[in-house]
């Protein structure tokens, strides 16, 4: 047994493995299977992609245990031969492999079988090598004979096909069983005794394999498996696995450029002379499957090895699924990317071979499967080569399809997305129908045009009305918004208070600060923003539930509603009500439920919870913690942020209705034609450690996001934004949570942004750390 070392896999660019059967003197053409008429375009479940593909690691066992038996030498061993013979109902090959070497819980994404045949001769009937499971794995090599050899079960678990006529010597060719039914048989028998064992039998032919005590190792029998680590984050499940034939395969010819080659038997790549292109249909793949491996398998006859020369054949994407199969030339052949997802190398040279197999396992198939999954269901590839010369068997071939060229998808089905009978809030987005700032230096001047600023000395007024929201609508959350463009942080106390207005009769013309009215209760939040000199725009963002309540009760009143802003120690300036563009303006954000609602049929609680734990995690820097860091990190594939809150606050017996996510963000940039949004993600396990996560042991999340955020670009960038998701995804989860262990933990990652956050060790304020707005009821109990 030996591992496939990671630099052999980046050379082969996984396997480079020889496969199947040989080509069969003299056989006519077939008639060709008729390409499928295009299907309509069907509505198709998008799988949330991965953020990045998920790479499999692959082990190449050698059997720990290898003979053949003789119906005619009943009592004979053949335990100790360097070959192995399947004969009709002659002879038949036992193989026993060790899977210790795959870590337990790991998941089995593909195997393949192969072996080595060097002799053989085709009788007639079924040429096939068909391999069955042996559940007793206790046999000998050495003392395993034709009268006591274990029975097998269950049906075939897939086969090859060679054929060998009278010529001698005789070429080598390579039997590959890549059939997914190998893959649940592995799967069990590495989660039991870590042992599997195959019978290999032919009905029709003969053939003779190098056995594990033949002197070269590369041409003994190999269990190829591909895995994924028990704790990959991305990949928590058994996988299932399908082989797919092409709907339509062809060859173009650089020689006969108007000639179509769709009815042929066979497919030739050949440096600048020939290409091949493949279609394959994904409908057998549940649509909101999430594809986790990819493998593109082609059977070679022949071909020539060209020294000095690239003789790797690579897999092109074709974006055009249009092509047919019986009308594509050379004049006429779509388009293939320049980037090439992965190759095989397949050497030959003067017929030694007559049968291998090229495989392509490349993790970079991954994404383009799953693009394909989510649109028209079909993806078409275009194969070719710089440098060599190899033919394939095309889908005509008539004696067996297991020579078609075939695409292996290996994939899980999440879980469903936790799903709520909460009702969805409506939003309404307010202006200020007044607002003004007053001065202590200008006590009898009215400056209710001007923009707003605000400082020990100077306060700013605002208006709200609420008739907008009908009478009796019970008000889920409020958030306040001001953008401020410029400022000074002069010391002290720089928060920006908001304190309730009772009075709603002033007047934005008449207000000074002589006359301006009086403020009662408690502050009802506040936000942070820190200037030095410096001209920035930064969103002021108060989200505390505080502000719910007199928002409730002004709607419930005279709906209108005055709130007065202030700070302590620091001067900032805001676009007032009249600055030319509207999303620039002051707003109060109201999430309101209908009085009409089913669901909500009493005034709402709510309650601002601070994280327990925050994190971020960087695949830069994959065994480094920054769990006491200031910030937060999510950057395209590179960071990711967990954060995980305490439901304790909230009673046991409450029934949420709503939730928002807010975190506060000192910058962000986008990918220009890329994702943007900065999602949600639940994580089941609430055990990981704000000192001990790294990018190594992060928890993996679920594939199903619960809401997303988006920073808008802009030539003059925003230094303090604020990253909001509410949406009605969240209700769901964090119910479940307050039902179980009180605990819930989130993930933030983005495709296609970068954005820093303050974490809850962001020590100038707590109002910039993370916050779990939870707004509930509490059903009254039934005597």
């Amino acid at each position: 047994m030996h591992r496939a070392s990671h630099w052999k896999q980046s050379l082969r660019s996984l396997l480079l493995v020889p496969l199947v059967a040989g080509l069969v003197p003299g056989c006519d053409a077939g008639e060709a299977p008729p390409e499928p008429a295009a299907p309509p375009s069907p509505t198709r479940t998008r799988a949330v992609a991965l953020d990045t593909a998920p790479t499999p690691k692959q082990i190449i066992l050698e059997p720990e245990a290898d003979t053949y038996v003789w119906s005619s030498q009943s009592g004979t061993n053949y335990g100790t031969s360097t070959s192995l013979t399947v004969d009709r109902s002659y002879g038949e090959i036992y193989l026993r492999f060790n899977l210790s070497g795959i870590p337990a819980g790991a998941h089995i994404a593909s195997v393949m079988l192969q072996a080595l045949a060097y002799d053989g001769y085709a009788n007639g009937g079924d040429g096939s090598v068909y391999a069955h499971l042996v559940p007793d794995d206790t046999w000998s090599e050495t003392g395993m004979t034709w009268a006591n050899r274990p029975a097998v079960a269950g049906g075939d678990l897939g086969s090859w096909w060679l054929w060998y006529g009278t010529a001698r010597p005789a070429p080598l060719q390579v039997g590959l069983n890549f059939d997914p039914k190998l893959t649940a048989p592995v799967q069990q028998a590495l989660d039991s005794d870590q042992r599997i064992s195959l019978r290999l039998k032919s009905p029709g032919y003969k053939t003779v394999y190098r056995s594990r005590e033949h002197t070269v190792a590369s041409e003994r029998p190999q269990l190829i498996v591909n895995y994924f680590e028990p704790d990959d984050p991305q990949v928590t499940s058994d996988l299932q696995v399908v082989a797919l034939y092409p709907m339509a395969d062809a060859q173009v010819l650089a020689a006969s450029p108007n000639t179509n080659s769709g009815t042929a038997m066979g497919l030739t790549v050949d440096r600048t002379a020939a290409e091949t292109f493949l279609r394959f249909g994904l409908g057998s793949v549940p649509s909101n499957a999430q594809v986790v491996a990819v493998s593109l398998v082609a059977t070679s006859y022949d071909g020539s090895a060209y020294d000095g020369a690239d003789g790797n054949v690579y897999t092109r994407l074709v974006s055009d699924d249009t092509w047919s199969e019986t009308g594509i030339i050379w004049n006429n052949r779509p388009s293939a990317s320049s980037e090439d997802f992965g190759s095989w190398l397949l050497w030959n040279r003067n017929g030694q071979y007559t049968t291998q197999a090229g495989v392509n396992s490349s993790p970079k198939l991954v994404a383009p499967v799953q693009e394909a999954l989510g649109s028209d269901g079909r993806i078409s590839f275009r194969l070719d080569s710089p440098g060599y010369r190899t033919l394939y068997h095309s889908r005509e071939y008539t004696n067996t399809e297991v020579r078609w060229p075939q695409l292996l998808v290996s994939y899980f089905v999440p879980p469903p997305c936790p799903v709520s009978n909460a009702s969805t809030p409506t939003q309404v987005v307010l202006e200020a129908e007044a607002d003004t700032y007053v001065s202590a230096r200008q006590p009898q001047s009215n400056l209710g045009t001007s923009d707003l600023v605000l400082s020990p000395d100077e306060e700013a007024y605002l208006r709200f009305d609420l008739s907008g929201i009908p009478a009796g609508a019970r008000v889920a959350s409020v958030m306040l918004k001001a953008l401020a463009y410029d400022g000074y942080a002069n010391g002290g106390d720089g928060s920006v208070y908001a304190h309730l207005v009772p009075d709603d009769s002033w007047s934005e013309l008449g207000m000074t600060w002589a006359n301006r009215p009086a403020v009662s209760g408690d502050a009802l939040g506040s936000w942070w923003l820190w200037y030095n000199n410096v001209d920035t725009l930064q969103v002021g963002l108060n989200f505390d539930p505080k502000l719910k309540a007199p928002v409730q009760q002004a709607l419930d009143s005279d709906q209108r509603i005055s709130l007065r802003l202030r700070s302590p120690g620091y001067k900032t300036v805001y676009r007032s009500r009249e600055y030319a563009i509207a999303s620039e303006r002051p707003q109060l954000i109201v999430n309101y439920f209908e009085p009409t609602d089913p669901w909500v049929t009493s005034e709402l609680q709510a309650v601002a919870l601070s994280p327990v734990a925050d994190a971020q995690v960087q695949k830069s820097n994959p065994n480094a913690n920054a769990g006491s860091s200031m910030n937060l990190t999510v950057d395209r594939a590179d960071a990711e942020t967990f954060l995980r809150f305490n439901l304790g606050a909230i009673p046991a017996t409450a029934r949420v209705a709503s939730v928002v996510l807010v975190t506060t963000s000192p910058g962000s940039e986008n990918s220009e034609g890329v994702d943007g949004n900065v999602y949600t993600r639940l994580v089941s396990d609430d055990a990981w450690s704000e000192t001990g996560i790294t990018w190594n042991n992060r928890p993996s999340s679920s594939s199903c996001e619960l809401g997303s955020w988006q920073f808008p670009t802009r030539a003059v960038p925003y230094t303090t934004q604020a990253g909001i998701n509410a949406s009605p995804k969240l209700v769901a989860p964090v119910q479940q949570a307050l039902y179980s262990d009180g605990m819930i933990s989130l993930r933030l990652d983005s495709a296609g942004s970068r954005s820093l956050y303050h974490s809850r060790e962001y020590n100038n304020t707590d109002v910039r750390w993370p916050r779990l707005l939870v707004y509930y009821t509490v059903p009254t109990s039934t005597p």
